[in-house]
């Protein structure tokens, strides 16, 4: 598997380096760009897997924090990490660990980046919204909207689980900030693109992918 390591903890980052390559993964050091290429990423704070997780909705990462330190363990996964651990952890662990979570991500399909409803086309790649020859701009939060619907299109989509998995925090927190954003996102998109389900959430409309 191929891995980046982005972890500053210069010990620590030769440590965990070391049981991989001897797990046999190839490895790559430094910050993620956007050209890297990896299967899975490994970083050292909630808040690059934030970041990363936004421009890479798909990428499987992995966050590597001090040892002890179990409050960043909890928002590096609040803030979209696939698992968190430390230092403290055995090599045989690590590699175990690092080992399941690239196997889920290659049995995750690959995210679909043109999406076609109603006679409009959005590119998520482009973050733009095409319709009779206009196109509209999208925020990175609206794409992640339109992504986290149309990939479960079907479906009801509550607004905790939007919170949880787009505004990256608890599913308790307060809805109202996903029904301002779904409603600016609606004035984008055809009628009907968005269904809302009274008192549970949304359902993406019909769509083909294109």
């Amino acid at each position: 598997m191929r891995l980046f390591i982005d972890v500053s903890n210069a010990a620590l980052c030769a440590e965990i380096v070391d049981v991989l390559v001897r797990a046999g993964h190839a490895i790559e050091r430094g910050v993620v760009g956007a050209g890297s290429v990896f299967d899975l990423a490994l970083v050292g704070t909630p808040e690059a897997a934030e970041k990363l997780r936004r421009a890479r909705p798909a990428a499987a990462i992995i966050v590597v924090t001090k040892i002890g330190d179990v409050p960043a363990r909890v928002r590096a996964l609040e803030a979209g990490a696939d698992d968190a651990f430390d230092g403290s952890f055995p090599p045989s662990q690590i590699a175990a660990r690092v080992g399941a979570v690239g196997r889920r991500a290659a049995m995750t399909p690959p995210p679909v980046d043109r999406i076609a409803i109603e006679g409009c086309v959005i590119d998520l790649s482009a973050g733009v919204a095409m319709r009779d020859g206009a196109s509209v701009a999208l925020t990175a939060r609206e794409v992640e909207i339109v992504r986290w619907l149309a990939s479960h299109a079907g479906h009801v989509v509550t607004r905790g689980e939007l919170l949880q998995h787009v505004w990256r925090v608890s599913a308790a927190a307060d809805t109202r900030a996903v029904d301002v954003a779904i409603a600016e996102l609606r004035k984008k998109l055809p009628p009907g693109s968005i269904v809302s389900i009274r008192g549970v959430g949304y359902r993406w409309g019909d769509l083909t992918n294109g």
